[in-house]
């Protein structure tokens, strides 16, 4: 099923969507960097810089050769990059050792998201569309690093607010993403070089694994 509206498509393609979009993105920016002028934390200096890099590069992105209008696939993507605030804050773990994996994915994955919006530049968008095919740096390990980042500061957040709620949602998540992931490859492999490129990188999301 696909968008036949045109006004519909028209405002999902267009300029003042993408404003809206970063508006949100930046107001969240606003937030933490009253947090960071408070009392300065790594984490939290890490998340400012990749929402305003992303925020910027999804505002410039170029226009896309080619755009899924799948309902289905605009549902999952929004639910997917939105999905942080969908988890309860609990801060029931008091075990260091839980506490510093924790930290640990988290400051990986914003690293990992950074270099990967870096990598993609203008072509960095929100929806599965065809744009520039990448495949230097971080896309010659797996084929959707920002996503493996993004599941990985969600399980970071989990295991500093662990509870069964907020355990199956992050498997709810992550086979999202993994949908997420397949909808692009469907888009993306419309143009021969992405067809080329994923048969040199086999893996989604773990190297050698899947």
């Amino acid at each position: 099923m696909e968008i036949k509206n045109a006004t519909i498509e028209s405002f999902l393609k267009s300029f003042a969507f993408s404003v809206l979009l970063c508006l949100y993105v930046g107001f969240s920016a606003v937030t933490r960097t009253r947090s960071l002028l408070n009392e300065f934390g790594l984490i939290e200096f890490l998340r400012l810089i990749y929402s305003v890099t992303a925020s910027l590069l999804f505002l410039i992105r170029v226009k896309p050769s080619l755009v899924s209008m799948n309902p289905v696939h605009w549902t999952v993507a929004l639910i997917t990059s939105f999905s942080a605030h969908f988890f309860i804050r609990e801060s029931t773990n008091n075990n260091p050792n839980l506490l510093f994996m924790a930290d640990t994915f988290v400051v990986f994955s914003i690293l990992i998201g950074v270099a990967t919006v870096l990598v993609l530049g203008r072509s960095f968008g929100l929806f599965p569309a065809l744009r520039k095919v990448k495949t230097r740096y971080v896309y010659q390990i797996v084929r959707h690093p920002m996503y493996l980042g993004a599941m990985f500061f969600r399980l970071g957040y989990v295991l500093k607010n662990p509870s069964i709620y907020n355990v199956l949602l992050l498997v709810v998540v992550i086979i999202l993403y993994d949908r997420r992931a397949k909808y692009e490859e469907d888009i993306m492999s419309n143009d021969n070089s992405y067809v080329d490129y994923s048969q040199k990188v086999k893996y989604r999301f773990i190297p050698g694994i899947y």
